[in-house]
């Protein structure tokens, strides 16, 4: 007798292969039989007819570390109602592990406010060890980040690393992989990051060719200087010999939408030269970014206490305001969606903030920093929903949050995204014939499980892992949206994680997630 048996369903199994009419058998959290009918009893009968059974879906770009949510907030409903089964953290230059020092951890300061924060590990494997040892809701592995193994070294100082630290570096980095991270991240546009050599980049990258594992990076620039970008992570991946992928690739501001055929013409070029590179992306028009990031340069080195430092000096202040009103962003619409210690500040636009205080928006975007100690996330509608579209569609792109798991409803405005990507994704390949059903679930399922180096999983096959969606395909909706972004999605009829009900009914059931290592 099976487990659990799903009958009478159009099985999308995420290889690309064309749906069929399949019953679906698992026992012991494997699929154990796959036929056009299966007759045998099984203790669980689910009647999958009018519904697509497909592979869990894998969000190979997630912040559920970022925001701490993955210890707090376990069960990570937002993730399982979108039909996500697997996620992989430690992106954009931060993670959990390891902890050099106790100045590692600041570098999710931007995300999560860190007051009160205990952790009882150091390494890659007693993180690890920590995780396997909690009730979690989805499959979960982890990058390292440069900038956590960097601020362990140096904190806040703004220097090269000398010969001695880059050892340490390397080593602590060869020793993360080797106990199971999945790769690196680099977030070269954040403070801890910007000034890092080439040399030291370079040297770091080798850990990867030789442990066969890749590197992702939040570009240096997603706008005017966009293509400088991505020249240096594309120098990276040629250099040291390994897969690369761009996080969250956009192109923000009106005034650069015109650079997208040379930014997917850079892209594709690289492929076909023989590159494995390939980006994730969110099916939204609006960023989600930390507010600090839109100052120039010079004014961020170096980290909060340095950006506090440079905009309270007068002669700083004014060409800091002469560089934001000539930059190009529309700093009287961005919302702002966190401001840490000033909540009268969330919800409010940068130009109603302004207003109450008789100035600029680019004004108040310098006060709201320095009254939350730089702790600010901002929504800015920035990105064309023509290109949004187009990446989505790319054969070189995956699906991905770029968000965090959260156990329903959150008092924090978070980004929709965290509770709808994926049905809105599929929403749109319904509604607008982006893709066939067939492509547009490979990009959710095996394209990201094979660079992530996953064989167990990411596609419907005997013996693999029964990581299992039920969805409808004429009702799958996201309903969140910028007012009310912990609205769970509808469509998903169930999500097994290792052949456990893991959510049913709107409700997440059990916690069968799995700490994952390569």
């Amino acid at each position: 007798m099976f487990d659990i048996l799903i009958k009478n369903g159009t099985v999308i199994d995420g290889t690309g292969s064309v749906a069929k009419k399949m019953d679906v058998a698992v026992e012991k959290g494997k699929i154990v039989q796959m036929s056009r009918q299966i007759t045998a009893k099984a203790l669980r009968a689910i009647n999958a007819q009018d519904r697509f059974v497909t592979p869990g879906f894998i969000d190979i770009q997630n912040h559920s570390d970022s925001y701490l949510t993955i210890l707090d907030q376990p069960d990570q409903l937002s993730l399982l109602s979108q039909g996500i089964s697997t996620i992989i953290m430690g992106n954009c230059g931060a993670s959990l592990a390891p902890l050099l020092s106790a100045e590692s951890i600041k570098t999710i300061q931007k995300w999560h406010n860190l007051s009160g924060i205990n952790l009882n590990w150091q390494s890659m494997e007693e993180f690890l060890q920590y995780l396997s040892q909690t009730s979690i809701g989805v499959n979960v592995g982890t990058l390292v980040g440069h900038a956590t193994l960097r601020r362990g070294l140096v904190g806040d100082a703004l220097r090269l690393l000398d010969e001695s630290e880059l050892k340490v570096v390397n080593k602590s980095l060869a020793d993360a992989l080797e106990q199971g991270a999945f790769g690196m991240s680099m977030g070269l546009v954040y403070a801890h990051e910007v000034n890092s050599s080439l040399a030291e980049l370079q040297q770091l990258t080798h850990n990867l060719k030789s442990s066969n594992k890749y590197l992702s990076v939040h570009l240096r620039s997603e706008s005017s200087h966009i293509m400088e970008a991505l020249d240096e992570a594309i120098g990276l991946a040629v250099f040291a010999d390994i897969p690369l992928k761009i996080s969250h690739l956009k192109i923000r501001g009106k005034n650069n939408w015109n650079l997208f055929d040379r930014v997917m013409s850079k892209l594709e070029v690289a492929y076909h030269q023989g590159i494995n590179i390939s980006f994730d992306v969110y099916p939204y028009s609006t960023s989600w970014s930390v507010l600090y990031t839109y100052l120039p340069k010079w004014a961020y080195e170096g980290g909060r206490d340095q950006i506090l430092k440079t905009i309270a000096d007068p002669m700083s202040r004014r060409k800091i305001l002469d560089f934001l009103r000539d930059s190009g962003p529309d700093f009287d619409n961005i919302i702002v969606s966190e401001a840490f210690g000033n909540e009268n500040f969330v919800g409010k636009t940068l130009k109603q903030i302004g207003a109450n205080q008789s100035l600029s928006a680019e004004e108040a975007a310098l006060n709201v920093l320095t009254a939350t100690k730089a702790q600010v996330m901002v929504f800015d509608h920035n990105l064309s929903d023509e290109q949004v579209e187009l990446f989505c569609t790319s054969p070189l792109s995956f699906i991905a949050t770029d968000g965090g798991g959260y156990s329903g409803r959150t008092p924090k405005l978070v980004h929709p995204r965290c509770f709808g990507t994926m049905p809105r994704f599929l929403r749109m390949v319904r509604e607008k014939n982006i893709l066939k059903w067939e492509a547009a679930i490979k990009k959710l399922t095996s394209d990201p499980a094979k660079l992530i180096g996953l064989t167990d999983r990411g596609w419907l096959a005997v013996n693999k892992a029964a990581d299992i969606v039920v969805f409808d395909p004429q009702t799958i909706t996201d309903h969140a949206d910028y007012k009310n972004p912990d609205s769970v999605s509808s469509g998903i009829d169930m999500v097994l994680v290792n052949g456990k009900e893991a959510f049913i009914d709107n409700k997440a059931m059990h916690l069968n997630g799995q700490v994952l290592r390569r």
